[in-house]
């Protein structure tokens, strides 16, 4: 493992703009997808200037006032993010209201994916990067959300058995670890939310 002081993180941000989001007539534009470059700064023990590493990469989306308009037809026409907005806008709606998005406004974060390469991962990085986010482009955000899923790969685990079981189980505790609770039972039950303001977590929040 290669260590990395979180302080030396360095989030390069690049915005897919479609034009004016718009819920209504263009739906596609609405949800601002952020591809992010993840480096570092890394000092060799010897006291030798740093060099910049190349630390891992994710995909956030940013769906502006999502309590205040119809997230599933907005969210549906993506395929990356049609999952969320069924979950959110039809399944749960219950979570936009407790994190007040119904009457304050707020935008919803979805985290889409989140990769650090394998030599720094063990020094809960994810955490660290997730923060920087939402200290930057996720200053207005009220939840955030996540498929705590690991990507189906052909030269990887496959879905059901137990190897991609204990990854999902594994992908799960580290989200909790940072405040995310699970939103749902069954076969969606891999989705998780946080929400960004004090709160207290009642059971109403819990999968029924």
């Amino acid at each position: 493992m290669i260590d990395i002081d979180p302080e030396y993180l360095i989030l390069s941000y690049r915005l897919t703009y479609l034009g004016v989001p718009d819920p209504h007539e263009s739906p596609e534009t609405y949800p601002l997808a952020w591809h992010i470059d993840i480096r570092a700064q890394v000092f060799p023990d010897d006291g030798e200037d740093g060099e910049e590493h190349s630390v891992g990469s994710a995909l956030v989306y940013t769906v502006l006032d999502a309590g205040l308009i119809d997230l599933f037809k907005t969210l549906k026409v993506h395929r990356r993010l049609a999952s969320f907005g069924e979950v959110l806008g039809v399944l749960r709606p219950d979570l936009l209201d407790e994190a007040g998005m119904r009457d304050f406004g707020g935008d919803l974060l979805i985290l889409a994916s989140l990769l650090i390469k394998p030599e720094y991962r063990g020094q809960w990085l994810g955490h660290h990067v997730l923060w920087a986010v939402l200290d930057t482009i996720g200053r207005s955000v009220a939840l955030v959300a996540l498929g705590a899923a690991p990507r189906i790969k052909d030269d990887g685990p496959q879905q059901g058995t137990p190897e991609h079981d204990a990854a999902k189980a594994a992908l799960r505790s580290y989200w909790e670890s940072f405040g995310f609770i699970p939103v749902l039972d069954g076969e969606l039950g891999d989705y998780m939310v946080y929400f960004t303001g004090p709160r207290e977590l009642s059971d109403e929040v819990l999968p029924p």
